[in-house]
């Protein structure tokens, strides 16, 4: 799942590329996106101990940690946290974690993207892509890009 969201990450991020990595864990995604150029990202994870990980792998990856902010909390319930990273649009927001927990932050990542920006999404098992694909329509998210690997998928949506 991490090598498909990487691979539509290669497709988005450029110089410009303020993104969001929510349930970021150890980081790859956000640190990979600082690699291919972005201007600055944000990630986010349930567990505290991922703003350690995170920020360790960046500097091993010779990021530069002036450009990279980790936090720790639940996007969903935290409102402190939500309102802490909502002062911000995202150009590109990535979500590499299981389908209940995308279909809960579709809602969250309408109002954190930028206009015409985009969703990547994966760790979504062949069982639950039906589930995802009804919830995005809910909220009117249309993926416009679909790759799948393993028994997993991945979902690019522009916004």
């Amino acid at each position: 799942t991490t090598k498909l969201c990487i691979e539509e990450l290669e497709k988005c991020v450029d110089q410009n590329t303020e993104l969001l990595d929510i349930g970021c864990g150890s980081g790859i995604l956000s640190v990979i996106s600082l690699l291919l150029g972005a201007k600055e990202a944000w990630a986010v994870d349930i567990d505290p101990a991922c703003e350690k990980v995170a920020m360790e792998n960046a500097q091993l990856n010779k990021v530069d940690t002036a450009k990279y902010h980790v936090y720790s909390g639940d996007i969903i319930s935290d409102k402190a946290l939500f309102e802490k990273l909502s002062v911000r649009k995202y150009d590109v927001i990535a979500a590499n974690i299981v389908a209940d927990v995308i279909i809960a932050l579709l809602p969250i990542v309408k109002k954190l993207i930028k206009d015409g920006g985009t969703f990547v999404c994966s760790g979504i098992i062949d069982e639950r892509l039906g589930d995802v694909l009804s919830a995005m329509e809910k909220e009117n998210i249309t993926p416009c890009h679909r790759t799948c690997g393993g028994g997993w998928n991945a979902m690019t949506c522009k916004m």
